[in-house]
C-alpha cells in the first residue's frame, strides 16, 4: 500500500499539489475528497486542546508549543478531569462500511505519552519517571482506564482495520528516557493498547519520531503490526537486519535534509537506497510519502512517483 501526509503543505501550494495527488492516488485513501485547508484554520495564534493543554502558534501551519500545563502542579491530579471519550455515531459507522468498500477503514486514539508530557510540561515529566515514579504510575492508571481504552473499544465500533497509535518517543541520538524505565512504566501500557485493538480484529500501527532503535525489539515482542519510525536517525540497515519479516515498516523519509534541501535525483535515489535497506521480496513494507512545507514541488513530485513505483512492484497482501 501506498500513504501520503499531506496536512499543512496544501495550504501552500494549493490545487499544483493537488494535481499532482490525483495523478498518484493512494492506497488508503480518495485523493479527489482533499481539500486546500481554511486560512482561518491555518492561520490561528492559540488554542486549547481537549486535555486543557494551551498551544501558541508562533508560524502558521506549524506544531505549536505549550504555555500551560494542567498538571505542571502535581496538587491539580485529583480534581482534573480526563477529556470526553469521541462518541461513534451511527452516521461514523455508516461512513466505515462506505469506506471499507474501496479502502481500509481507519480509526484512532490519542497520543499517550506525549499526552503526558504536555500535562505535565516536559521537564517535570522527565524527572517525574525518577523523583515521583508513584505519581507517574497513578496518571497512567487514570490515562489508560478513564480515556485511551475507552476510546479504543469505541473505535472498534467501526470495526477498523487499523487502529493508530502515536507516540514520539526519541530525540534524535537516544530514547526520551532510559529503556529500562520505558519498559517498567510505558511497555505495559501499549500492550493493552496493542492488545485491544487485536481483540477486536484491527491492525495495531505505530508512528513515533526520533531515535528509538532500543524499543525496536520490544515493539516486535508486543505484537506491533506496523511501525512507522523516523528511520533517518537511525542506522537503516542494522534497522532492516532486525525487523524484516517480524513487524512491518513504514518508512519516515528524510524530511529534514535530503526531501528539503536535496535535488530531484537525490530524493529518487534516498527513497531507493531506504527501501532496499527495509523491504524484501515479499513485502514488509508500506510506502510513506511525507510533506513538509519546505519541500520544492518538483521535490514532492519526484517522492510521490518513486514511491508509487516502489510499492506497484511489491506484492500486494489481502486485508
Amino acid at each position: 500500500p501506498f500513504s501520503i501526509s499531506v496536512h499543512s503543505t496544501l495550504a501552500k501550494y494549493g490545487e499544483p499539489l493537488l494535481r499532482i495527488l490525483r495523478d498518484t492516488g493512494c492506497d488508503f485513501y480518495d485523493v479527489n475528497d482533499l481539500k486546500i485547508p481554511d486560512a482561518a484554520v491555518m492561520n490561528k495564534s492559540s488554542d486549547v486542546d481537549a486535555w486543557g493543554c494551551r498551544w501558541d502558534y508562533a508560524l502558521a501551519g506549524i506544531h505549536g508549543i505549550i504555555s500551560y500545563s494542567p498538571l505542571a502542579d502535581w496538587n491539580n491530579f485529583k480534581t482534573y478531569k480526563m477529556p470526553a471519550v469521541p462518541k461513534v455515531t451511527v452516521e461514523d459507522i455508516e461512513n466505515a462500511e462506505r469506506m471499507r468498500e474501496k479502502y481500509p477503514v481507519w480509526a484512532g486514539v490519542d497520543l499517550f505519552y506525549i499526552n503526558m508530557q504536555n500535562l505535565r510540561g516536559t521537564e517535570n515529566m522527565l524527572m517525574d519517571f525518577y523523583t515521583q515514579p508513584e505519581e507517574v504510575q497513578k496518571l497512567i492508571d487514570r490515562m489508560l482506564n478513564e480515556y485511551h481504552l475507552p476510546a479504543i473499544e469505541e473505535q472498534l465500533k467501526l470495526k477498523p482495520d487499523i487502529l493508530g497509535l502515536a507516540d514520539d518517543w526519541g530525540t534524535q541520538t537516544a530514547l526520551l528516557i532510559n529503556p529500562s524505565l520505558w519498559r517498567q512504566f510505558m511497555k505495559p501500557v501499549y500492550k493493552q493498547m496493542i492488545d485491544l485493538s487485536h481483540q477486536g480484529r484491527a491492525k495495531a500501527w505505530l508512528h513515533g519520531c526520533g531515535h528509538t532503535r532500543a524499543i525496536l525489539p520490544e515493539w516486535i515482542d508486543l505484537g506491533l503490526d506496523v511501525i512507522n519510525p523516523q528511520i533517518c536517525c537511525m542506522d537503516v540497515a542494522e534497522y532492516g537486519e532486525v525487523a524484516r519479516g517480524k513487524i512491518t515498516i513504514m518508512p519516515d523519509l528524510d524530511r529534514q535534509h535530503v526531501l528539503v534541501g536535496g535535488s530531484p535525483d537525490d530524493v529518487r535515489r534516498h527513497i531507493r537506497d531506504v527501501y532496499a535497506k527495509l523491504g524484501t521480496a515479499q513485502g514488509g513494507l508500506i510506502g510513506y510519502a511525507p510533506l513538509e512545507l519546505d519541500m520544492p514541488l518538483e521535490n514532492i513530485k519526484a517522492m510521490l512517483e518513486t514511491v508509487s513505483t516502489y510499492e506497484r512492484k511489491m506484492p500486494q497482501s489481502k486485508r
